[in-house]
């Protein structure tokens, strides 16, 4: 009899703030299955503040993004191993940057949630 496991369902959630104290992301990971369908969600939640002595206060942004196919691999090893340097590093930066833009009407959403995502690919 052979042991295998296999996760159904998992979710995660990285507190990330930068060096300056001033800007915090909430980086969430969600698996969950539908039948044989594997799904992975992002969970960004994007707070900033003025001064580091002031409290979080509701996030300015929030958004739920599908995980593309070909990243489920990366999301999954994210969520088992954490976030490496490269991962926070852009997730507080471009991504932040990006999602905050198109809160603002600035860029388009799918151009946001593009960058957000490219936050997997990251060493």
């Amino acid at each position: 009899m052979a042991n295998t496991s296999t996760v159904v369902a998992i979710k995660v959630h990285f507190d990330l703030i930068t060096k300056d104290k001033l800007r915090k992301v909430v980086f969430g990971l969600e698996k969950d299955t539908q039948g044989t369908k594997v799904i992975w969600k992002i969970n960004f939640d994007l707070f900033e503040r003025a001064k580091k002595t002031d409290p979080f206060v509701e996030a300015i942004v929030h958004v739920d993004i599908e995980v593309d196919k070909v990243l489920q691999p990366k999301a999954e090893k994210m969520a088992l191993s954490g976030m490496t340097a490269g991962q926070q590093a852009h997730a507080l930066g471009p991504a932040a940057d990006d999602q905050k833009l198109a809160q603002n009407g600035e860029i388009p959403q799918k151009d946001a949630d593009a960058t957000t995502k490219a936050t997997l690919k990251k060493k």
